[in-house]
């Protein structure tokens, strides 16, 4: 089983050096261009938080934030891999990436080097948001090559977030503590090329444990950087060769959805939609916070889930974005 996994090692960077809300005016700017990485700060905890944060095992005591905090309660998928990632590894991450964000899908990754800054990359190509969770603090981008990148996420309507104070230095132990946070903002996780050692096997064990999907791309059977996604696809992760396959292991098919931009659900329907959310939402839990009856609140979810606006996943529903 995937949630056996050993913890692996390796791939991880060396040291280079409360329902409340906090905001700081500090900030950088990006080096070489003429965009400027957000000043704006807000620091959320407690009922602040995202709630797919909220109830993870572990979850973050703040979340400090610059971009847009609406990012992070939308449905979004997590794609990490090898920051040595091949030409093509990249390639592909960057193509699944923008297709995903066309999608209506955030896409979550850690700015590091490879196949997370193609993630981020591919998901703005593709007119969408992507999130970046860092290893350090808000005020100290790693890499520091990245602060343009992380400049054009929070531009593009997403956001980079940290649990760590804004002037943190980035440390080793803090990239695989990051990684829960990551797997944490999303139905699912996506690995493009890891080694058996590679931290990204980290993500993986850490969203089983979650609860939420685990995928893996399969490579060529003789290179180093297919070895850690093999073994996922071994332990039962689900194959991905395409958006779909990674929209359907998720449970957000955008061929079923005959909703219209802009449609709003019917009054009859809303007390049970607002029940829904970014996190899976069982019968149950519907029938207990409207009081209705399991048989009506049934037929009420499977016509939103027909309308479009809810979309099955892992025994309950989520909702999909507008």
């Amino acid at each position: 089983m995937i949630e056996n996994f050993l913890r692996p090692r390796g791939d991880v960077p060396h040291a280079v050096g409360t329902g409340t809300h906090a905001n700081s005016g500090r900030g950088l700017a990006a080096a070489g261009g003429g965009r400027r990485y957000k000043e704006h700060m807000e620091a959320l905890s407690g009922e602040a938080l995202p709630e797919c944060l909220r109830v993870i095992p572990d979850p973050p005591r703040r979340l400090y934030v610059r971009g847009a905090t609406e990012a992070l309660a939308a449905p979004s998928v997590a794609i990490v891999g090898s920051r040595r990632a091949s030409r093509a590894g990249r390639q592909f991450a960057e193509t699944l990436a923008g297709d995903l964000a066309a999608a209506g899908l955030v896409v979550v990754s850690g700015l590091a080097y490879g196949i997370d800054a193609a993630a981020h990359r591919g998901a703005l190509a593709g007119g969408g948001r992507t999130v970046a969770v860092l290893g350090s603090g808000l005020d100290r981008v790693y890499p520091r090559q990245h602060t343009v990148l992380a400049a054009e996420i929070t531009d593009g309507g997403g956001a980079v977030v940290s649990e760590y104070a804004a002037d943190r230095s980035p440390r080793k132990h803090q990239f695989p503590e990051r990684n829960r946070l990551i797997s944490g903002l999303s139905l699912g996780v996506v690995i493009v090329e890891a080694t058996t050692k590679s931290g990204s096997l980290i993500t993986a064990r850490m969203a089983a444990e979650q609860g939420r999907e685990v995928m893996a791309v399969p490579g060529p059977v003789a290179s180093p950087l297919s070895g850690g996604c093999h073994r996922l696809l071994k332990s039962g992760a689900a194959l991905i060769e395409t958006a779909d396959d990674v929209l359907y292991a998720v449970g957000y098919d955008t061929a079923e959805r005959t909703r219209k931009e802009g449609e709003r659900a019917p009054d009859r329907l809303a007390a049970v939609l607002e029940q829904v959310g970014a996190e899976t939402t069982t019968l149950d839990q519907v029938v207990g916070a409207t009081g209705m009856a399991l048989e009506a609140a049934a037929e009420a979810l499977v016509e939103l889930e027909l309308l479009g606006f809810v979309a099955a996943h892992r025994g309950g529903y989520i909702r999909r974005p507008s």
